[in-house]
């Protein structure tokens, strides 16, 4: 039988509605939620972002689909996010912090269930069975102990593994080091090996705003306006990518875990419900492609451990100095992270960022840390391109104020 995925435009902004439906056409949850079934909601709450941006899932999603999961009667409820690696460690931001300004906490208080930060929660280790690149694994033991799991993720592309969705959602399940070491090991390998352990019963997508390129607002919001839903998240992601017009064996991560469980990833083989993908498709540019756009005078080198705490600490700091006034002073700077073949590297305007480049320090300044802070980043880049970092750390200081004082009028209203 053919994997059942549907795609429901949202109209007239009755997400509920939408999401309801979504679900009844892919199958509905009625026969797999019972009166003893752990139920874990897992929305992308990576960062602390307001619903809305495309950033987090938004909290109007999950609301929506913890009351439908609730009805049906299960033995307990668990909304559980881990945040992504650079928002996880002590003083930085918190999990807690992604669900208060997201609005996922207030959702949690109001319907009186509970929210989980899985970066904090007891692990064990698990064996992988024929491991693409990790034989063992630290899980959140509450995703370990959920009868039923359901990935809530926000449509968005990614620079490793081009797009992010239901399956590389699950990352959240991991504590902190271990998200770190499916990037030293091969990201799409370690989230294939993660979804063999622990892996999604149900998917539904928040397509209501996307985000392609380098997730910066509002240049790179895409309004969809549509839900995505299945019980098999492979075809609930293959469908993703069409629709952001990619092609699903681009994916490798998709392509793993598709070829490990015998899932499909083709069109035809998907039994589309609702809308269909010519539709509702968007062209999303990719992560690299935006960022060539964006700065074409800047080349950056990525190996196989670069990971996405480096990368965003890195885009950060590039785009405060961008953003200060000082674009052209950057030209020709490159910038090093991970650990790539020495073929690919070249001296000259060249920065050495992270713990996986050192073994190429010399050739270039070296910023060491795991992943090293935006600000040594942004001093370092400064340095490299002569320009004053006071002047562009005041100009990110008071545009990060601009940012909080509507985040915080937004979140009043």
């Amino acid at each position: 039988m053919n994997p059942r995925v549907s795609i429901v435009k949202v109209k007239a902004d009755r997400i509920e509605e939408a999401a309801r439906q979504a679900v009844s056409l892919a199958g509905g949850l009625e026969k797999a939620i019972r009166s003893d079934t752990k139920v874990l909601i897992k929305p992308n709450l990576c960062r602390p972002a307001p619903s809305g941006s495309g950033h987090v899932t938004d909290c109007r999603v999950t609301e929506a689909i913890t009351r439908m999961v609730l009805e049906l009667g299960p033995s307990s409820v668990v909304i559980g996010e881990g945040a992504a690696a650079g928002y996880d460690f002590a003083g930085s931001h918190s999990t807690e912090e992604a669900f208060r300004v997201s609005g996922v906490e207030e959702v949690a208080r109001r319907l009186g269930v509970k929210t989980r930060n899985l970066n904090r929660d007891e692990v064990v280790e698990v064996k992988v069975e024929q491991p693409y690149c990790m034989d063992k694994v630290k899980i959140a033991r509450t995703a370990l102990e959920s009868d039923f799991i359901i990935s809530l993720p926000v449509m968005k592309t990614h620079i490793r593994t081009l797009i992010s969705l239901s399956l590389k959602n699950m990352k959240g399940v991991l504590p902190g080091e271990e998200k770190r070491k499916t990037h030293r090991l091969g990201l799409d390998m370690g989230i294939a090996d993660l979804n063999s352990v622990v892996k999604p019963d149900f998917a539904v997508v928040d397509a209501l705003v996307a985000l392609e390129g380098w997730w910066k607002d509002p240049e790179d919001r895409v309004e969809m306006g549509i839900l995505i839903a299945g019980s098999d998240p492979v075809a609930v992601d293959a469908v993703g990518a069409y629709l952001m017009d990619f092609d699903p064996k681009q994916i490798m991560h998709l392509q793993y875990v598709a070829r490990r469980q015998g899932s499909t990833t083709d069109w035809d083989q998907i039994e589309i419900l609702g809308e269909s993908i010519a539709a509702q498709r968007r062209s999303f540019k990719s992560a690299l492609e935006v960022f060539k756009e964006r700065y074409p005078g800047i080349s950056i080198i990525l190996g196989e451990s670069a990971c996405t705490g480096c990368i965003c600490e890195m885009i950060g700091a590039l785009t405060h100095v961008k953003e200060a006034g000082f674009g052209e002073a950057m030209e020709g700077l490159k910038v090093i992270v991970g650990d790539p073949p020495e073929r690919e590297v070249t001296s000259g305007k060249t920065l050495l960022f992270g713990k996986c480049a050192k073994r190429l320090a010399g050739i270039g300044p070296y910023l060491p840390g795991c992943p090293p802070a935006e600000e040594e980043a942004l001093k370092a880049i400064c340095q490299l391109s002569c320009v004053d970092a006071n002047e562009v750390i005041s100009s990110r200081d008071r545009m990060r104020h601009q940012i909080w004082q509507a985040t915080k009028a937004n979140l009043e209203a």
